[in-house]
C-alpha cells in the first residue's frame, strides 16, 4: 500500500475529521513504535552498524540513533571483538558493559588505547518521518500489513466501543506479523515407532 491509501483506510474508517496531516503524523508514530520492537527475525536482519572510533580514557560516545533502536554493541577487547551486555547501574563484577546516559553510550571501564573502529554499535534503522509530499510513496513499513498501521492508529483516535473493535483486529493483525516474522519455521512432527 502506498502511504496514500493508508490514509485513505483510515479516513474512511474512522469517525472523527482529522486532517490528513495528522493523520500522517500518527501513522509514522504507529510505525516507528513497530519498527523498534523487532522480532527475532527482523532483530538479525533489518539492523544497521555504526562503527565508533575508541578513544583511550574516553568513556562516552554519542549514539547513532535512539537508545531505543540499539540491538546489540560489541567492542573490540584484547584483540577480540567481545559482545557486551547493557547494565544502567555500576556492577563492578560484570566488565565490560555499556549504559545510556543522556543521549550518549557509556562504557565501563574506560577504553585503554585508541582502536579505529573499535565499538560496533548495531541498531534498528532511523527512518525519516512521513509527511504529506510522500503520499504516492510507500510507508516504509512491511508492505505486507500496512493494515497493522491503519488499525494501529484508528485504536488511538477512537475511543469506546470503536476503539475496542480496532484494537481486536489491531492485535490479531500484529500477532500476524510478528510470526511471520519470528525467525521460526513452523515444522510438522509425525514419528512412526
Amino acid at each position: 500500500m502506498l502511504l496514500r491509501d493508508v490514509v485513505e483506510e483510515i479516513a474512511e474508517k474512522a469517525p472523527n475529521f482529522l486532517s490528513p496531516a495528522s493523520i500522517v503524523r500518527k501513522v509514522t508514530q504507529v510505525r516507528d513504535r513497530l519498527i523498534r520492537q523487532p522480532g527475532g527475525a527482523q532483530q538479525q536482519s533489518d539492523t544497521v552498524c555504526t562503527g565508533i572510533d575508541l578513544r583511550a580514557g574516553q568513556a562516552q560516545y554519542i549514539l547513532p540513533c535512539p537508545p531505543g533502536n540499539v540491538v546489540d554493541v560489541d567492542i573490540m577487547w584484547d584483540g577480540e571483538w567481545r559482545r557486551i551486555p547493557l547494565r544502567q547501574f555500576n556492577q563492578r563484577s560484570i566488565k565490560p558493559y555499556y549504559y545510556f546516559q543522556a543521549g550518549v553510550l557509556g562504557l565501563v571501564p574506560n577504553p585503554e588505547e585508541d582502536c579505529v573502529m573499535g565499538l560496533k554499535v548495531f541498531h534498528t534503522p532511523v527512518l525519516p518521518e512521513l509527511s504529506l509530499t510522500d503520499m504516492n510513496g510507500p510507508t516504509a513499513f512491511d508492505p505486507d500489513y500496512d493494515m497493522v498501521l491503519v488499525y494501529g492508529v484508528l485504536r488511538e483516535i477512537t475511543s469506546g466501543r470503536d476503539a475496542q473493535e480496532f484494537d481486536a483486529k489491531y492485535q490479531q493483525l500484529l500477532s500476524d506479523y510478528q510470526s511471520a516474522n519470528s525467525g521460526w519455521e513452523r515444522y510438522s512432527i509425525n514419528e512412526r515407532w
